[in-house]
């Protein structure tokens, strides 16, 4: 495989995303199997900036502009997987590096399938889909215990955020997939690895409560 057919440019016109986020669409590589493409949906970037002027006013002086996301997730990236925390490997997919594409610059990814090869469901995913009990539940603390002990600073603890499946190597497990990034100006949890701990742990004890609660609507239903 080429040096070009891997960093571009790709022609992703035509293709399907995979997954829609929040700001950004998600493609299978068009040549790496094992490899998504992250790029930015301006459209939805520019209504969301729209109702919030201050942002919108700030965000203006960034060089990098609606790209600073991706520069967010490489410094995270960077830090958490270079620095002795105890966690053997961090479970996060893996970042590869940038591409041109024909929709705007984009970020690839380590892609987590399924037993199948397609996209691996989220936590969310199986939630919805009755999937997930006791056994699972514990994988899901432990999970969040390595990234608290690895100090992966998260601004979106999401169930929507986890893929359940293997990565490139095959191993199977819980995998980070969005929501890192240190993004306050003051990165205080960047700081203090106790405060990122106790609020990953907060925030997932309301997740968990939420995907509990879920299970037990379904169940009743």
């Amino acid at each position: 495989m080429s040096f070009q057919s891997v960093f571009g440019p790709l022609d992703l016109d035509a293709e399907v995303p995979l997954a829609i986020g929040g700001d950004r669409h998600i493609f299978q590589h068009p040549h790496a199997p094992s490899l998504l493409v992250k790029v930015m949906d301006m459209r939805a970037r520019a209504v969301y900036l729209e109702s919030r002027p201050l942002k919108r006013w700030y965000k203006q002086y960034q060089r990098e502009s609606a790209y600073r996301v991706y520069l967010n997730e490489l410094s995270e990236y960077v830090t958490t997987t270079t620095r002795p925390s105890g966690v053997w490997q961090v479970p996060m997919a893996r970042i590869v590096g940038l591409a041109q594409t024909s929709l705007g610059l984009g970020l690839m990814v380590e892609k987590i399938t399924d037993a199948d090869g397609n996209i691996a469901p989220t936590v969310a995913d199986l939630a919805r889909q009755g999937k997930v009990d006791a056994r699972f539940f514990e994988q899901l603390d432990e999970f969040f215990k390595d990234l608290a002990d690895a100090h992966v600073v998260l601004h979106d603890i999401s169930a929507s955020n986890i893929a359940c499946g293997r990565n490139a190597d095959g191993k199977l497990g819980m995998y980070l997939v969005d929501g890192f990034g240190v993004m306050p100006l003051v990165p205080l949890y960047a700081w203090s690895k106790r405060l990122n701990r106790r609020r990953i742990l907060r925030k997932y004890h309301l997740m968990r409560q939420s995907l509990q609660r879920r299970i037990s609507v379904q169940a009743q239903g």
